[in-house]
């Protein structure tokens, strides 16, 4: 694929310009596209500077989303973060999506490739009355008065939202477990089963902790099976010693032809106001 430097006027890519944001990073070669955002800009840089990042947040923010660099845990402003907290109203939600639609299709991949998601945060502040959502979804927003593009209201039965494919990790106040990280998915609105990624048979990831660093990582084949890895940080090294451990996988989990895009949700499930803080958010397309 041919590719010319056109310094300040970006790359051009099949003729057709390609403009990459601050903190940006995309890798147009034979591999497929690779997109990540780590929230690194100059000083004095906006949200608005961060061009491959959708945000949507309902109601009243408690805190609008912008990026930080003192938010993060164990090094308060490791590398750029983004961080908001979501309305204090009983099931209102932020997202924050890398990309403005769906652009991730499994299926268009040849035999051997993969889509990958991968989403670097902290819980901060609390465990309780939230919902937490890390992965893939076949929409940027849900809309308002929605949990997310899957949740857990009770007990373990995972119920999707009001996108028809998704899949990632959850964590719910109002699960069995509440602190724990369950592997979900849902095809064409159809749920699947929560699988406790702490209690359950595949490598322990450990539950959700207060400012400690956690990535979770999902990967999903051409045939729409699903690769699940998490890690929470148990110690103080940060985000560039910790790797996601393999849990399990689900098979046919995702509508293979549906387009999909990396997401980060938080719900609230009560009156209580639901802070976030995202490091990074990366995606790419693997031929294998």
């Amino acid at each position: 694929m041919p590719i010319l430097d056109r310094g300040k006027r970006g790359l051009r890519v099949e003729r057709q310009p390609l403009v990459l944001g601050p903190g940006s990073y995309l890798d147009p070669c034979a591999a497929g596209p690779h997109l990540f955002e780590d929230f690194i800009g100059p000083i004095g840089a906006t949200l608005a500077d961060s061009s491959r990042i959708s945000v949507a947040q309902s109601g009243t923010a408690t805190t609008a989303a912008a990026l930080s660099g003192t938010a993060g845990a164990p090094v308060a402003g490791h590398g750029g973060w983004i961080a908001g907290s979501v309305d204090n109203v009983d099931n209102e939600i932020d997202e924050i999506a890398l990309g403005d639609a769906p652009w991730l299709v499994p299926a268009a991949l040849p035999a051997g490739g993969l889509i990958v998601a991968e989403i670097g945060f902290v819980v901060p502040v609390a465990l309780t009355a939230r919902m937490y959502f890390a992965g893939l979804s076949d929409a940027a927003t849900g809309g308002a008065d929605d949990d997310g593009p899957i949740s857990i209201v009770t007990g373990t039965t995972t119920v999707s939202g009001v996108t028809a494919d998704g899949v990632g990790f959850l964590m719910s106040s109002l699960a069995t477990d509440a602190d724990a990280w369950y592997a979900v998915a849902s095809k064409a609105t159809t749920a699947g089963t929560a699988f406790n990624t702490v209690s359950g048979t595949g490598a322990s990831a450990g539950p959700a902790v207060v400012d400690k660093y956690t990535k979770l990582r999902v990967e999903v084949d051409v045939d729409g099976d699903c690769y699940f890895y998490v890690v929470v940080d148990g110690g103080s090294n940060g985000r560039d010693q910790i790797t996601p451990v393999y849990q399990q996988a689900q098979a046919a989990a995702v509508t293979a032809a549906t387009a999909l895009l990396p997401i980060f949700t938080a719900a609230s499930t009560t009156t209580t106001a639901v802070e976030w803080e995202i490091d990074y958010i990366f995606g790419a397309a693997t031929h294998g």
